[in-house]
């Protein structure tokens, strides 16, 4: 399989899931469609909200990829990247019902890792031949 290695770059929320929905097409992982789009929507959401604080005039890019089995992702915010951020191993049982705050967990959750560098969230997930 030739490596695919690309870019996209998006500003808001308002075509993120038809973006994304792009890139599983591209990248044939439609068995992986339900993983990566919980992924992808998260880091997303959280590169609007927390890095650009909701600031539709800066960018969010999204770089994928896709080489033997290792999906690898990078979404980058234009935000000032010096917080520490921890992706929880769990979550408390009235966490799971409210409405913000089980995105990094869900990352955590449904990657083989995740972590973030400065306002880059790089995270990686393997691709099983089907």
């Amino acid at each position: 399989m030739e490596a695919i290695h690309k870019e996209v770059m998006l500003h808001g929320l308002e075509h993120h899931q038809m973006i994304i929905d792009g890139i599983i097409r591209e990248l044939d992982l439609e068995a992986y469609a339900f993983d990566i789009r919980l992924i992808l929507i998260e880091a997303v959401t959280n590169a609007y909200y927390h890095g650009n604080l909701s600031d539709c005039s800066k960018p969010i890019t999204i770089r994928y990829l896709l080489m033997d089995q290792l999906l690898k992702l990078q979404i980058e915010d234009s935000g000032a990247g010096d917080g520490k951020v921890v992706f929880p191993e769990a979550v408390g049982c009235d966490e799971l019902l409210e409405e913000g705050g089980r995105g990094l967990y869900l990352i955590r959750c449904f990657s083989d890792s995740a972590e973030m560098i400065h306002h880059t969230m790089y995270i990686s997930k393997s691709i099983c031949s089907l």
